[in-house]
């Protein structure tokens, strides 16, 4: 009897095993990359992994808007597969060492410029796959390709038709959004192995890129700008411009390649491969790149009967872990905005800070899931600014782009401090965020003199005196937890600023002169992309935007009942934007609520300051179901570096961080039955959904931990020290919250 109980027990406890095992792989198994890669949302299918420093994902040989990532899933033609991405950005760059295997021989009456620019493959979606850490496409020509990558190196696998040319062009030259090639150098090193470098500019000033590639066969190696010519050992070619044609011969059908990337120098390339790609096996490469993806998705276990959900849910926190992302080599060395190397010893440095957008809702979200990763990427800017000067406003492989307004390194930096995450010098920190709120550029100048920029001096005025507003309150926050009194009384005072622009006869935001007219004429549903006074945006769009005073902006309107008219209004006007030259980033449309660009993404919110929690739930829940779902088209607008993923893993669970450095989470509408967050060791956050059916999207009642919430948030520390919040859900709004 004892011996059948333990056999009991042991069989429960295998099953238990497996199960958890099957829910931890179906979590990957949930993740599209192909969602976002229609439409506007600018994303790549390929292969990464958390954070990685490789992108490797294939490019079409289109050049538009909407080909920024490279990709675009109503594309039928890859012209190569690259090796750097960006993922959502309204800007294109990177995409560097362009590979294609092929499976015809060079013509020598063609330059080499000609021969590769001419050599796409045509494909069908049906023969094309990807996961999270692996790609895979059957050309029509019958090369299959297959992609996976580590942190640092990128691996490949072709496997050519019988009897045809096994061979693979690799371009270092083609120009592609945005991105022009300068210079470039190559070495053969041996019949296996190529080292190089290609210098470019574009929407990164200057870029480096060093790398080392090693076949897993002798080849015939050929290279040139003018002529392909035999590339003989240890000959180093240097041009403007170099194609290389590789030759595996006939002897068999599979083939493998791998490649190290570094901004520093070919060493550090060739130390990333000896430390993280030594051997040649694909299948542990792909399978490591899986499991690094399950050890961090399985931070956040959603529950739910809608499998759709589910996948657009887990695709969302994939990518919202895309970037920023590791830009120095394991030797600890990279290229600063000096265009030098320079080196980091405990610390891994990042590169690709789209921080306009990812303050909001990404930065947030890595307090809570990445908090050892916040200090790495923190003491990255804090590099950045060693070298240059000033906090990145938008870094991009080593380089100030200077793309989108604000200071909002400030917030990041101020976010993490208030929420105990210090892993930084916090007095250099003060420092760099004082001299960069203090600086004259970007208007800054005409900010601190007028205490708003009037609008014949500066474009998006407006927009950038309600920024800078805001960062100055995050100073403020920063000064105050340093003991700097003066300080915190000075950036709370300017903090005030959004006041000076509030024109009380209109209810908007608006264009004022330095003698203090308003400007005219005036409409608030015009927009004017980049020359007007709003950021990718209208009046409509920017005037909700004071997020670290919703109070005094409510007390502008009139009260709550005026303010909540005027919300009301946004949701409900007509869709329409006036202007010729209106940004294409306006898009996602509620009303004249765009939920496709970054300064509508806490409006929705802005309900439950008034007491009308409701309407949050009802809107939050349109967004989350209308403008986001599991196909190619599943977003509305840019990903931008996981900005528009974040905002949906946060609404989904039920909560969204309207200011970030409050360390509050404004409570909306739950999608899932239960979500478990792992917060620390052993240490859970779940939050419950009661609910009858899906109807069911208002909120009745809130319980933390058993008891009844009278608020309409949640405090960081709430959340970090484990516990359960439940949501008790009704289809209808009660009698109380129709008042």
């Amino acid at each position: 009897m004892l011996r059948s109980v333990f056999f009991l027990l042991f069989l429960l406890s295998v099953l238990s095993g497996c199960h958890r095992q099957e829910n931890e792989l179906k979590i990957t198994e949930y993740v599209d990359p192909f969602i976002g890669t229609a439409g506007h949302g600018h994303c790549f299918p390929g292969a990464i992994v958390p954070f990685g420093a490789i992108q490797l994902s294939p490019d079409n040989p289109r050049n538009g808007w909407d080909w920024c990532s490279g990709y675009h899933y109503s594309d039928s033609i890859i012209c190569s597969f690259s090796h750097t991405h960006l993922s959502g950005t309204g800007i294109g760059d990177l995409q560097d060492i362009r590979f294609l295997p092929v499976i015809n021989t060079p013509d020598s009456t063609l330059a080499p410029a000609a021969y590769i620019q001419n050599n796409y493959a045509r494909f069908s979606h049906s023969q094309e796959s990807a996961e999270p850490g692996y790609y895979h496409v059957i050309f029509d020509n019958g090369i299959k390709t297959e992609l996976s990558v580590t942190p640092r190196c990128g691996m490949h696998y072709y496997q050519y038709p019988p009897h045809s040319t096994h061979g693979l062009t690799i371009d270092l030259t083609t120009a592609r959004n945005w991105d022009r090639t300068t210079e470039t150098w190559i070495r053969k090193i041996n019949n296996r192995t190529l080292e190089g470098c290609r210098k470019s500019r574009g929407w990164a000033g200057y870029q480096k890129v060093y790398f080392v590639i090693e076949f897993s066969q002798d080849c015939r190696i050929m290279a040139g700008s003018k002529k392909f010519m035999p590339l003989e050992d240890n000959r180093k070619i240097t041009a403007d411009s170099c194609y290389i044609w590789i030759d595996f011969g006939k002897n068999t059908d599979k083939i493998l390649a791998k490649i190290s990337l570094s901004s520093a120098n070919t060493e550090g390339a060739l130390a990333n491969l000896e430390k993280e790609l030594s051997h040649w096996s694909f299948d542990k490469v792909k399978k490591d790149a899986k499991q690094s993806w399950k050890r961090q998705l399985q931070r956040i276990k959603a529950e739910s009967k809608d499998e759709e959900q589910l996948k657009t849910f887990y695709t969302a926190l994939y990518h919202a872990y895309t970037a920023p992302f590791i830009f120095s080599d394991v030797n600890g060395n990279y290229k600063g905005p000096d265009q030098e190397i320079h080196s980091v010893n405990k610390h891994v440095q990042y590169t690709v800070f789209s921080l306009w957008d990812t303050y909001r809702a990404t930065h947030p979200l890595f307090t809570i899931t990445q908090k050892k990763r916040v200090g790495d990427l923190i003491n990255s800017m804090l590099k950045h600014y060693d070298v240059y000067g000033l906090l990145p406003v938008w870094e991009l492989a080593g380089n100030e782009t200077f793309c989108m307004i604000g200071n909002h390194a400030i917030p990041v930096i101020t976010e993490a401090y208030i929420k105990g995450i210090r892993h930084f010098d916090a007095e250099k920190a003060y420092e760099a965020m004082k001299k960069t709120a203090l600086n004259s550029r970007a208007g800054m100048d005409a900010y601190r003199r007028y205490h708003y920029i009037p609008y014949e001096m500066e474009n998006e005025s407006v927009s950038k005196t309600l920024e800078y507003a805001y960062n100055d309150w995050c100073i403020a926050q920063m000064a105050k937890a340093l003991g700097k009194e003066d300080d915190y009384l000075f950036f709370l005072n300017s903090s005030r600023n959004f006041t000076h622009v509030f024109d009380p006869s209109t209810g908007f935001m608006r264009g004022k002169s330095a003698t203090g007219e308003w400007k005219t004429p005036f409409s608030p549903l015009y927009s004017n992309h980049r020359a007007d006074e709003y950021t990718e945006g209208n009046a409509w769009q920017y005037s909700w935007y004071v997020p670290h005073d919703v109070e005094g902006l409510i007390a502008l309107h009139g009260g709550s009942e005026a303010f909540g008219r005027k919300l009301d209004s946004l949701f409900t006007l007509t869709a329409a934007i006036e202007g010729d030259n209106a940004s294409p980033d306006i898009s996602g449309f509620i009303g004249q609520y765009a939920h496709g660009n970054e300064p509508s993404h806490h409006i929705a919110y802005l309900y439950n300051y008034i007491g009308q929690p409701h309407k949050a739930q009802y809107y939050v829940h349109k967004i989350l179901t209308e403008l986001y779902n599991s196909t190619p088209e599943g977003l509305c607008g840019n990903e931008d570096c996981g900005q528009m993923s974040a905002w949906y893993v946060f609404s989904a669970m039920g909560f969204y961080p309207v200011n970030p450095v409050e360390a509050k989470y404004q409570l909306g509408t739950p999608l899932f039955d239960k979500v478990t967050l792992s917060v620390g060791p052993e240490k859970k956050f779940v939050i419950l959904a009661e609910r009858e059916n899906n109807q069911a999207i208002y909120v009745k009642e809130v319980y933390l931990n058993g008891k009844k919430l009278d608020r309409t948030w949640i405090h960081h520390d709430e959340i970090m020290k484990g516990g359960e919040l439940k949501f008790v859900m009704h289809t209808e709004i009660s009698e109380q919250q129709k008042l």
